[in-house]
């Protein structure tokens, strides 16, 4: 946490005032979720045992470096507008806690991503399960950072599935990562460590990534479901291929790029998918099949943009998730 005390400007802990809302009675079953949060300073090390731990990643320098449209910065505070007012659907085994945000000062990316891999590490090693609110997708090599650490002195390998319609795995740009560069800087800091790269991307689409990213991700052996593979027929395929890629590895984290997801759906992102991904049935199957997994350790949600949402449609998506991904990891508990 050295890197947060000696940076301070980059941080601010959990704001209680934030979580206010509808209060329907005390009684657990009449609770909502801004009534059982627990707002922590991570530079106090606070015990996150059975607890869901929020981060928030206010950047989207990336984005700007992406020549994306900016606002992804402000996600964070809108998702919590959101979530505050959810449902308590969990027992009281599994705590809430936000853990603050992450911030960019002077455009210095690449400090605040090491700042996200710290507050991720100390989550880690506290015992708690990161869920990082976006942010612009440059959240992945944060995450990623933050990950590594942690497993550094655990000997045990990494794989990430990325949700989303862009492979994110351009090379670096004078020199710089954006939000489309995490997964080449991912790759190139496994290759100089002699670390496998495994990376299972689902959504992919060829209207949204050239000829050379694919050619380069096929080199690099990554694994990909296509958007148009989302289909009930190959149902059993696509959770055979999620099944036995996480048994490849030690620990899964899972980054959802809300972009993945079609535009009347998800309006609020960086960069539009009009043909993207439709939340109905056969896609929550699938999230399910994500949420499953006994190795998922970390999630992150990305890229959702409050300037450009409509009627909070991509706000109350992302809730939708969270609130999925949190009941799944109580019953894990129960």
């Amino acid at each position: 946490m050295n890197l947060l005390l000696n940076n301070p400007e980059i941080y601010n802990k959990g704001d209680q005032a934030v979580w206010k809302g509808r209060i329907d009675g005390q009684d657990r079953e009449w609770m909502r979720w801004h009534q059982l949060m627990d707002c922590v300073d991570l530079l106090e090390q606070p015990d996150l045992r059975q607890s869901i731990a929020f981060i928030g990643f206010c950047s989207d320098e990336g984005v700007a470096r992406n020549q994306g449209r900016v606002g992804a910065k402000d996600g964070p505070t809108a998702l919590r507008n959101v979530l505050t007012n959810l449902p308590v659907h969990f027992s009281d085994k599994l705590k809430l806690k936000d853990c603050g945000d992450i911030l960019v000062k002077d455009s210095d990316l690449e400090l605040s991503q090491q700042g996200l891999g710290a507050a991720l590490n100390c989550i880690l090693e506290q015992e708690g399960f990161p869920v990082i609110l976006g942010g612009g997708h440059e959240v992945t090599y944060g995450h990623y950072l933050g990950v590594k650490e942690f497993l550094k002195s655990r000997n045990q390998s990494l794989g990430i599935i990325n949700l989303d319609a862009h492979l994110d795995i351009r090379p670096l740009q004078d020199g710089k990562g954006n939000s489309g560069t995490g997964f080449y800087q991912i790759e190139q800091d496994q290759s100089k460590a002699d670390l496998p790269f495994h990376y299972l991307a689902i959504g992919i689409q060829d209207i949204s990534n050239t000829k050379g990213l694919l050619a380069y991700a096929k080199e690099k052996n990554v694994r990909i479901i296509a958007r148009e593979s989302l289909v009930i027929e190959k149902l059993d395929l696509i959770r055979e291929q999620i099944v036995s890629f996480s048994k490849l590895v030690d620990y899964v984290y899972l980054t959802v790029d809300l972009d993945a997801f079609a535009a009347a759906y998800a309006p609020g992102v960086s960069a539009l998918a009009f043909n993207g991904i439709v939340p109905d049935h056969l896609f929550f199957m699938i999230y399910d099949m994500l949420l499953d997994l006994p190795n998922l350790k970390s999630v992150d949600f990305a890229e959702f943009n409050p300037h450009f949402d409509i009627d909070s449609r991509t706000a109350k998506l992302t809730a939708d998730l969270i609130f999925k991904l949190i009941n799944k990891l109580a019953i894990k508990l129960d």
